[in-house]
């Protein structure tokens, strides 16, 4: 059974409303009580007229100025002609309901490119502030004016003193947001994105966003961000989380900052999404002003129980950090399984807990579940940064960690950078703030390279043997001799051989450098006689995260393997 099916096809934005239907038999596919509405308004900037009723094809309104006219009603929807271009900004106006939203969308010949909405270097194309169930389908959003323009967007989503202090259901889907052209300044300093998303938690109605869904889109050559968001406190005693966040089998190509933040969440799942091709050409140079400074694909921050599986996260580059995945500050409970990163400049995962000298009322980073991943020769930056190292270990710890478990994962590493090499598999940028709390169970570490291979490393503080690091049941191959920590509990039945994969996975050539996950599926299986077949050691069941298969998607064995491949 195969569990990671990926559905590219839904990712080309085709409509799923035909023009051709007659108004009165059209139902909303969004109304789940099966009710059909009158409500449908069509617009065709080349070939409507302002006076037109605006009710068919043939009586279509001129302009999409017409939506902001008035507000809309439950089940109504909108729907812009395909192969259209509309040079304005848009704000949505009035509510649905969740029995009926509101949807904007297109019709037309499916053949054509979906209608744009370019905002030429606006604010935002779109802003939706405090208004409620809406869905955006069938669409492309661009932004792009002469010159970069600071804390730019696609599409602006706000929650600001809200009536009920909860804005509800904003589906986006099947829409292309490109070329918003911000800055390349860091995202707290006004750095541009595709999707950006805001609650303000201060004020008489303290707001937060429930039921915010963004999936099957595609956000490409949006600078500096895809789809983020802010919260001005992380201060738990002020928390009001947001809620039914899911962003789903989104592609990210050209993004030179983070893809996606989930920032003030609780239980947000962020899954099947592939980011690829976003490397900025000068994210090595820190002479540059409004560089890319810091930055991460997928990750998390002030967030609790946020689910990251499924998702393809290649070739990610920035100045500083440069990881496939992050834990941040302020998070709890926080899983990442059956992943893919591949060549990913800064490594594959950062732990980026809170220190406790911020005294900002942020909690411990506890709960944090890592297991069933895959990752191939991450970390490779070629250059030394600002503070004099390279930094670009597989994982990167930065700070005091609660508690984390890293099990059944398989990490490769067989490429070195030409000159300022860093093939680390641990690092510790702050030992003295690690607790006895990081547990690795069952995994592979493999390496092939020659020079700076330790396989963990201290940047400030001094290291602690048998405490903060706990390794039961790996296997450990290529690395530094006498660079293993721990002795007995602390260090047990960790084997040192060779792993025997059917086949080693390194690159992806045949595939123009883009991850095949059939490729890993057939090429990372354990051999017949490995010595990490029936080598590892049961998981005690996990009350937050409970589990039953593997990589492959296939029900787990009697008996436990080290590694991903576990059946």
């Amino acid at each position: 059974m195969k569990m990671y099916t990926i559905i590219i096809a839904a990712l080309l934005g085709i409509s799923q409303l035909a023009a051709c239907q007659k108004e009165e038999t059209w139902k909303n596919e969004n109304d789940k009580g099966g009710v059909s509405y009158p409500h449908r308004y069509y617009i065709d900037p080349e070939n409507g007229a302002y006076y037109n009723t605006g009710h068919s094809p043939e009586q279509a309104w001129e302009s999409v100025d017409r939506i902001m006219e008035q507000p809309w009603k439950a089940g109504d929807t909108i729907l812009i002609k395909r192969g259209t271009v509309y040079n304005g900004t848009l704000t949505l106006r009035g509510s649905g309901t969740a029995e009926a939203p509101i949807v904007l969308g297109s019709y037309g010949d499916e053949s054509l490119p979906l209608p744009e909405i370019a905002g030429g270097g606006s604010y935002e194309t779109i802003l939706i502030r405090n208004v409620q169930y809406w869905v955006l389908q069938d669409l492309k959003i661009t932004n792009k004016g002469d010159e970069p323009r600071a804390k730019i967007a696609g599409i602006r989503i706000e929650a600001d003193n809200i009536e009920g202090g909860v804005m509800n259901h904003i589906h986006i889907r099947r829409c292309e947001i490109a070329d918003v052209y911000g800055t390349k300044t860091h995202h707290n300093e006004g750095g541009g994105s595709g999707i950006f998303y805001y609650n303000v938690i201060g004020g008489a109605n303290p707001s937060s966003f429930n039921d915010l869904v963004v999936e099957d889109c595609r956000i490409v050559n949006c600078q500096r961000d895809g789809l983020t968001g802010y919260l001005a406190t992380g201060d738990r005693t002020q928390r009001k989380a947001n809620t039914g966040f899911v962003f789903r089998r989104n592609v990210f190509e050209g993004i030179p900052g983070d893809q996606i933040i989930v920032n003030g969440c609780d239980d947000a799942l962020v899954e099947y999404n592939i980011v690829r091709n976003c490397a900025p050409g000068d994210f090595a140079d820190e002479s540059i002003p409004n560089r890319m400074e810091a930055a991460a694909a997928l990750w998390c921050i002030h967030s609790d129980g946020t689910v990251f599986r499924y998702n393809i996260v290649q070739d990610h580059k920035a100045t500083w950090d440069g990881q496939a995945f992050d834990c941040d500050q302020n998070c709890r409970n926080t899983l990442f399984e059956y992943n893919i990163s591949y060549n990913n400049v800064g490594g594959w995962l950062m732990l980026c807990p809170s220190d406790v000298s911020f005294d900002k009322n942020y909690v411990s980073q506890e709960g944090t579940v890592v297991r069933y991943n895959v990752s191939i020769n991450d970390g490779t930056r070629d250059y030394v940064k600002g503070n004099g190292q390279t930094l670009s270990s597989t994982i990167d710890v930065v700070g005091r960690v609660g508690s984390c478990h890293f099990y059944n994962n398989t990490i490769i590493k067989t490429r070195s950078a030409a000159t300022h090499a860093d093939n680390t598999a641990i690092t510790f940028d702050s030992y003295t703030n690690i607790p006895g709390s990081l547990l690795f169970t069952n995994n592979i570490f493999y390496n092939t390279t020659a020079t700076a291979n330790p396989f963990t490393k201290v940047g400030t503080g001094e290291f602690i043997d048998n405490q903060g690091l706990i390794l039961r049941n790996n296997c450990i191959c290529g690395y530094q001799e006498g660079t293993i920590p721990g002795s007995g509990e602390h260090n047990t039945a960790n084997i040192p051989t060779d792993p025997a994969f059917v086949r080693l996975i390194e690159e992806f050539s045949s595939n123009d450098n883009l991850v095949d996950r059939e490729e890993i599926l057939e090429g990372l299986r354990l051999a017949t006689g490995s010595p990490c077949i029936g080598a590892g050691i049961e998981i005690p069941e996990d009350p937050i995260f409970p589990f039953s298969t593997d990589f492959w998607g296939e029900p787990l064995g009697e008996a436990r393997n080290i590694g991903a491949y576990n059946h």
